[in-house]
């Protein structure tokens, strides 16, 4: 009964995000470099002094957000400001407050950093270290009794992506395709942006779609909760390794603040309580980026023709 109940709400949510699904890789890609005005907006007395903190829902369930809080607040009172966290569903839209000022840092994407990394407005203060490595794939995956084989098996097939502008949920298995001579437009059966891995992951166990590519760190957390869960599913494709949890400042923070934040960042670890928090997100600590770390997500925007 809890099985036929969690299908039922699966396919209740894959029917209203089905919309996204017919409609082509670009409609959800903005070029933030031809910004516009943003309209006058009426602010509280102290929204100049809190520090606006953004988060994509694509990371996360509700235990991890709550974890990005702890680290949120903690970082704050290193600037001695008060926070306000900002979830939003894509990480276009994370861009874009960051760009406007509407955001003042972020716990951004690896895709979300490698596409806006050259726009003005947006730098990068750390990135994580997990397992001991500053790097994670992705992972294509399919269920264990699936005819799917390969890439070339998804032949109108239908797809779970997450975000335009996930690497490890949709730029890595584009380019395959892309290789192949192939578009999801034109080879996919159909195709569905579910806004977060763990949807997309729980699209794939409860067979709403036939494949699924998410990042590693979803499936290394599903072994923990479900040991069985290498019996359920197969993994068909793995992306190249790439940077890991950027931490982005936007335009409105000053020098000595972004300062203050790598500062804080870098030495999280040493902090017993941020600490425990870094551990329920499976974060070892932050760690100096690596631009190179970024370079291959590049390499592929810039082989789809500038498109995730």
């Amino acid at each position: 009964m809890k099985r036929f109940f969690g299908v039922c709400l699966t396919l209740i949510f894959i029917l209203i995000a089905s919309g996204c699904g017919s409609r082509a890789t670009s409609n959800k890609y903005v070029d933030f470099r031809k910004t516009v005005p943003m309209p006058t907006t009426t602010k509280r007395p102290n929204d100049e002094h809190t520090l606006k903190v953004a988060i994509a829902s694509v990371l996360l369930p509700q235990d991890t957000v709550t974890s990005y809080r702890t680290i949120a607040d903690y970082l704050g009172r290193k600037l001695k400001r008060p926070v306000m966290i900002i979830r939003k569903n894509s990480y276009a839209e994370i861009a874009l407050l960051l760009l406007n000022g509407g955001a003042d840092m972020a716990f951004f994407s690896s895709g979300g950093y490698a596409n806006y990394s050259e726009v003005k407005g947006i730098e990068l203060l750390a990135s994580q270290q997990r397992m001991g490595l500053p790097y994670y794939q992705g992972y294509l995956l399919v269920t264990a009794d699936s005819d799917i084989h390969s890439i070339e098996d998804l032949r109108n097939k239908t797809v779970a992506f997450t975000d335009p502008l996930s690497y490890s949920g949709h730029t890595f298995l584009v380019k395959e395709l892309i290789k192949r001579g192939h578009t999801p437009e034109n080879f996919l059966g159909r195709y569905i942006y579910t806004e977060s891995h763990d949807a997309s992951f729980k699209a794939l166990i409860n067979r709403v779609v036939d494949a699924a590519p998410v990042s590693r760190i979803v499936y290394d957390r599903a072994r923990i909760s479900d040991p069985d869960i290498d019996e359920k599913l197969r993994i068909i494709a793995i992306s190249p390794p790439a940077g890991i949890g950027p931490v982005v400042a936007g335009k409105t923070l000053t020098a000595a603040e972004k300062a203050t934040l790598r500062k804080s960042l870098l030495s999280l670890h040493n902090d017993p309580e941020m600490k425990k928090a870094l551990g329920r997100l499976s974060i070892d600590r932050y760690v100096e980026p690596r631009e190179e770390l970024f370079e291959p997500i590049r390499k592929m925007v810039l082989d789809n023709g500038g498109q995730p």
